[in-house]
């Protein structure tokens, strides 16, 4: 009688599980995700095939793309969001002053004697070959101090006609093109970010009022998800995918066509907060150009679960790009209709 009852009870578990699923709204829960710095749960739609549905803004991730950090900080995204300072064997939230550390530490070629750091979104080397490199914990390395640099990438042409040379900057997956394994590119990939590195090599499609939808990888990993790359931002808003040259912007350059023919997600941001460009204004400061313009609006995102790239840990092993993205989510049978189910089990 004993195991009768138990196998009774282990049916009866079975039955409440399947009938949760039977809905085909799946089951409720939530995913981190970020408002004004701070985390929040969005709630979000769980499917039996492993399918989200959420609701979020879109702020931007350039990580990947090679205008994303530069030497002297001319990037895309501040150097302070690639690193955080190292202090006492404990990582401290880079700020401005650790800003003007790095860029002292950059000059005298970090050094012993210099400032450490611990970074995360760019790749690291010796300073000599053959040195070890330091960790600080989660696959980060250190630099300054003699300890590491960041890695150099190529020189990048910058809207006045001059070059800035390049950090190599990093995504927590990786594509394998002819054979190499290369970071993906912020600036040419739509890439979303995530929480979850179970995530990772998923595709996810994304759209809202007002803009276009498009399908993205998940290619990231980030304290929360509602960020995405570069490219991404350009496809939700305009369909098409498009270069910018990178800064800086001398002071004898300001305000001419490199500067003001700039479309989101890319803003000037002069050294001056307030120094911007207007009719009959003489501008007083440099000015970098950031890719900082997110989305506030809530877009619609659906992970589709069972379309995923193949995958060697966290290399995919072939070249990702915007076709086959949308290649993978259609091999995997989700239709436009399928999609819309699942967003309409999202509460307005």
């Amino acid at each position: 009688m004993r195991v009768h009852s138990k196998i009774a009870s282990v049916l009866l578990l079975l039955g409440a599980s399947m009938s949760i699923f039977a809905d085909d709204c799946g089951v409720p829960g939530a995913i981190v995700g970020k408002l004004d710095k701070k985390k929040i749960d969005l709630k979000a739609r769980f499917f039996q095939d492993g399918s989200i549905a959420v609701r979020a803004r879109l702020s931007v991730n350039p990580d990947g793309g090679p205008g994303s950090y530069t030497v002297g900080d001319h990037g895309f995204t501040y150097i302070a969001n690639g690193l955080s300072a190292w202090r006492n064997g404990k990582r401290h939230e880079c700020d401005i002053p650790c800003s003007k550390e790095f860029r002292k530490a950059e000059s005298k070629g970090f050094e012993t004697g210099t400032t450490e750091f611990c970074v995360f979104a760019m790749e690291v080397e010796p300073l000599e070959p053959g040195r070890g490199l330091v960790s600080c914990g989660d696959g980060r390395l250190v630099i300054g101090n003699g300890k590491g640099k960041p890695k150099l990438g190529g020189m990048l042409d910058t809207v006045t006609g001059k070059q800035v040379r390049s950090y190599v900057s990093t995504t927590s997956s990786r594509h394998t093109i002819e054979g190499v394994v290369q970071h993906l590119d912020s600036e040419t990939l739509p890439i979303a970010v995530t929480p979850r590195t179970d995530l990772l090599g998923k595709v996810v499609w994304i759209g809202g009022t007002g803009y276009r939808s498009t399908y993205a990888i998940i290619g990231d990993k980030g304290p929360a998800f509602g960020e995405g790359s570069i490219a991404l931002h350009q496809l939700l808003r305009t369909g098409v995918i498009s270069e910018q040259k990178s800064g800086p912007i001398a002071l004898e350059d300001r305000c001419g066509a490199g500067e003001l023919g700039l479309r989101p997600p890319f803003q000037s941001r002069p050294d001056r907060p307030s120094d911007k460009c207007r009719p009959g204004y003489t501008a007083k400061s440099p000015s970098d150009i950031r890719a900082y313009t997110g989305i506030i609006e809530e877009l619609d995102f659906v992970v589709l679960g069972d379309a995923k790239f193949q995958m060697d840990g966290r290399i995919i092993t072939e070249a990702v790009s915007a076709e086959s993205i949308k290649s993978t989510a259609d091999k995997a049978g989700y239709t436009k209709e399928a999609i819309d189910k699942m967003l309409a089990c999202l509460p307005r």
